[in-house]
């Protein structure tokens, strides 16, 4: 008996790795910057040192991975309801407005947070794209602090449970910004 719960135990550990991927999940930035000087950066972060990080930065601002906000237009209780709103809210599109060289899109879908903004710059071939998506479970996660507090440690271990994929991307003219979760410490641009 003892040793058939044994076992079940390790079967039930085995698939929740499985689930979760079982794979240690790494942070990816990548910035390129084109034209003459221009340089290309790319960090790649183990979620572990991530975390390390946050939770031993002391500032007035910043203890234990929590960022306290004061003197803003917004409370953060205010930004608490707001989530909680969004998360029972049925998908579409929230918020869209279009203007003659400007498109900005805020809606959700699934579980995830999207934002696109296009703005087309005088004179360029080209449109200036911001794409954000982000799970919602990120956004509760960092509301998640007291009082004033927003929780960034536990934004980016959410983050790093979320699934993975593209968060943010930028493309501008004479650049572009990528940040992404995934279990490759590489950070191979695809």
């Amino acid at each position: 008996m003892k040793t058939r719960a044994i076992l079940c135990a390790f079967a039930i550990a085995l698939f929740a790795a499985a689930a979760h991927g079982g794979e240690e999940r790494w942070l990816h930035v990548f910035v390129q910057e084109r034209g003459e000087g221009g340089e290309t950066v790319r960090i790649n972060l183990p979620f572990e040192l991530v975390e390390s990080v946050l939770e031993g930065i002391r500032t007035d601002e910043m203890s234990g991975g929590k960022i306290r906000i004061e003197d803003q237009e917004i409370e953060t209780e205010e930004i608490r309801k707001i989530l909680r709103a969004v998360r029972e809210a049925r998908e579409g599109e929230y918020i869209s407005v279009e203007g003659i060289d400007e498109d900005v899109r805020v809606s959700k879908k699934g579980d995830f947070l999207l934002v696109r903004a296009r703005e087309q710059a005088e004179g360029s071939s080209s449109p200036e794209t911001v794409d954000i998506r982000l799970h919602l479970s990120v956004l509760e996660a960092l509301a998640s602090g007291e009082g004033e507090e927003l929780d960034v440690l536990a934004a980016i271990r959410a983050l790093g449970e979320s699934g993975g994929g593209e968060i943010v991307v930028v493309n501008e003219e004479d650049s572009t910004v990528r940040i992404w979760v995934d279990a490759d410490p590489s950070g191979d641009v695809r």
